[in-house]
């Protein structure tokens, strides 16, 4: 999903306003132009601000990066001054959104303003500070008629966990299409639970999330970063901190069991905090132990925006529901479905997942894997079988941890082979 869909146009003559269209115009002399992209032009904040997105939006040769960096620059005066104007372009307060990602003041204006795209509001959703995940959560009517914008707070590990929950509640009481991966498994979980959130569980979460938290700054400064015809695609840009993560987990003996095995066991410093009493501190992987006190609704939730580990946490708990969130991840990556269609510890639905993913099955690894493993459906483990060389073959005739019919069946290929 693009962090940011709004589709930027230069503003024409009468949305600039005079005064602002003759310092930017075609015919503007260079200084004056100039003087906009720093920030300097002589003009009232709602001028200023539209003027220095047109050099920004149509992407100036010389100073449409200068005008963007000004802009971030801006002393609070000023952008008080263009956000009270209800006249504010649309483009020009997706602008600001994205100059202005980690400020919660500044954002919490671009929301409220009536001016403001479903788009952007949908883009700051997933990056946005608490206080305006707050804000945006309790703009019902732009959410219900904009179901974006609940998708987006729910994979921002900084929004409120009671918070996400209220709204999914809500949504869904209102027949809301929503589009997660694992919305089956929300709500059964939402089903499974008796009562309403509870607010004291948030602080709890917002441990748990911490790692995810710290790989959203990346998402934060591409955004910020990127010009008018940038689309930032948020799940690329978390992916890439998770890959060098799986790359070490990968590493340690070609297996996702051992780092879990270890976490189980007290993973180094992390689990210290749990001995002592203490809460799980921000910037440390969550430990084995700490994921297990977490509730079914918090678990489905940072098995799809956590990392790579805390997936390898979660694909292996007793609930049906965490289990299959972990592997509808769309962080899931090639290497960690390898391991699992191996993982005979697997929940069954989970390998019958894999089993029905046409672009995972397609990999040799997941093939042999699959049918080596126990749990895979005799009809997909036996179609497989076609697909496997004669190395493998042996491999499966000989093997006595999978059903005798598909061994057996492994040993008629090879002797029709020879």
């Amino acid at each position: 999903m693009p962090a940011m869909a709004f589709a930027h146009t230069p503003l024409d003559d009468a949305t600039l306003g005079p005064a602002a269209a003759k310092l930017v115009g075609p015919g503007a002399p260079p200084p004056m132009r100039k003087a906009v992209a720093m920030g300097l032009a002589p003009l009232p904040p709602r001028d200023l601000l539209c003027a220095a997105y047109q050099l920004w939006v149509t992407n100036d040769p010389d100073l449409g990066e200068t005008a963007g960096r000004a802009v971030a620059k801006l002393p609070p005066p000023i952008l008080d001054g263009a956000l009270a104007a209800p006249d504010l372009p649309p483009g020009v307060l997706d602008f600001l959104a994205r100059k202005f990602v980690d400020d919660a003041g500044v954002l919490e204006k671009i929301v409220r303003h009536p001016a403001a795209d479903d788009e952007t509001l949908a883009a700051v959703a997933r990056v946005a500070p608490e206080p305006v995940c707050e804000v945006l959560a309790d703009n019902q009517v732009r959410w219900l008629a904009f179901p974006k914008i609940v998708e987006a707070l729910y994979h921002n590990p900084k929004c409120r966990m009671s918070t996400v929950h209220r709204v999914l509640e809500l949504a869904m009481r209102e027949g809301v299409e929503l589009r997660l991966p694992n919305l089956e498994e929300i709500r059964q979980a939402m089903d499974d639970e008796d009562g309403p959130p509870d607010p004291s569980r948030d602080e709890i979460f917002r441990s748990a999330a911490a790692r995810a938290a710290e790989a959203q700054a990346a998402q934060a400064a591409a955004l910020a970063e990127a010009g008018a015809d940038d689309d930032v695609d948020a799940e690329e840009t978390a992916a890439e901190a998770d890959d060098e993560l799986l790359g070490e987990l990968l590493a340690v003996d070609g297996d996702l069991d051992l780092p879990v095995a270890e976490a189980a066991a007290g993973e180094s410093e992390a689990a210290e905090g749990e001995a002592d009493g203490t809460e799980h501190r921000p910037g440390r992987r969550i430990d084995a132990a700490t994921f297990s006190k977490l509730r079914p609704m918090e678990k489905i939730r940072l098995a799809l925006l956590g990392d790579a580990f805390e997936r390898s946490l979660a694909i292996r708990d007793s609930n049906r529901s965490v289990a299959m969130s972990a592997i509808k991840s769309p962080r899931v990556k090639e290497m960690e479905v390898v391991n699992y269609a191996a993982n005979r510890s697997l929940p069954h639905d989970v390998i019958r997942y894999i089993a029905t993913r046409r672009d995972w099955v397609k990999l040799y690894a997941v093939k042999l894997n699959l049918v080596m493993n126990p749990k895979t459906p005799m009809a997909v483990a036996m179609s497989l079988l076609g697909h496997l060389q004669p190395q493998d073959l042996r491999k499966v005739a000989k093997s006595r941890n999978i059903p005798s019919a598909l061994s057996a069946a492994a040993k008629r290929r090879l002797g029709s082979r020879r």
